[in-house]
């Protein structure tokens, strides 16, 4: 499943132990892509406030503030909101969960097909909804550049790869790297291409290599974050999740890190 369909999804509870029993429920569903888990109120805060959050599976009663009332801060700090699922032992918060315009809500202990109910419901709302209106994508100068494939030679402007990834189809294949395009079709490059080979069509100055899989177009990397060594593209593809290994890390650190 590309990483664009995933569902942004993130779990907030102060309790560690239903946090993992609730992880381990959502391990069955592949369209879900966790996000991160806060017990606490600060953890709790800095996670409702990632950009590309979605659905938010989050326990009522909890210390220093309640679900309903982190609900509310998070709706005046953000621009576009994610959809809640509340959850608890006690139904009596139904009619409130209810009012605070919750996306669902589901009791405790949590059964899987009532979170396949969810899952589903979610993702029906999803394909109706009307798109999301993005910023224009960043455009330069058209650049026509020659991609080697395995039947000859594509031709394509490289302001529309956001990026190269080194992959295999299958496990008995060599891995192979491919061109993922704006429009999220994927060209696949001839055998034995090296991302050395890449860099040197591509031009170091518009694309970096974050590991030994990935190139990237600067054009679409919004940040990088060294502690997780996590790379933040920008919408509508920051769906893809991405990691700087430690030694391109350092390399672009030396050469963009400035102060």
């Amino acid at each position: 499943m590309n990483g664009l369909d995933k569902i942004q999804t993130a779990i907030i509870d102060d309790d560690e132990e239903f946090i993992f029993a609730l992880k381990e429920h959502l391990g069955f569903f592949p369209e879900i892509q966790l996000q991160g888990c806060a017990s606490k109120y600060n953890q709790s805060k800095n996670l409702l406030m990632k950009e590309d959050l979605e659905l938010v599976f989050m326990d009522i009663e909890m210390p220093v503030k309640n679900g309903f009332e982190l609900l509310e801060e998070a709706r005046k700090s953000r621009k576009q909101m994610f959809s809640v699922v509340f959850y608890t032992a006690f139904d009596k918060y139904l009619l409130q969960g209810l009012r605070e315009a919750a996306f669902d809500y589901i009791l405790k202990p949590v059964k899987t097909e009532d979170l396949k109910g969810v899952i589903d419901r979610f993702k029906s709302k999803r394909r109706t909804e009307q798109p999301v209106n993005y910023l224009p994508l960043p455009q330069g100068v058209t650049e026509i550049i020659s991609l080697p494939t395995p039947i000859g030679l594509r031709f394509m402007d490289k302001n529309n790869i956001i990026l190269l990834q080194c992959t295999r189809d299958h496990e008995s294949e060599k891995p192979g790297w491919k061109a993922i395009l704006t429009d999220m079709s994927e060209v696949k490059l001839r055998s034995g291409t090296t991302a050395k080979e890449i860099l040197g069509l591509m031009g170091i100055t518009r694309f970096i290599q974050i590991n030994q899989s990935a190139i990237l177009n600067l054009n679409y990397l919004g940040s990088i974050e060294f502690k997780t060594r996590e790379c933040q593209l920008i919408p509508p593809f920051n769906g893809i999740k991405l990691l700087a290994s430690r030694t391109h890390l350092y390399e672009l650190r030396s050469k963009y890190d400035t102060l």
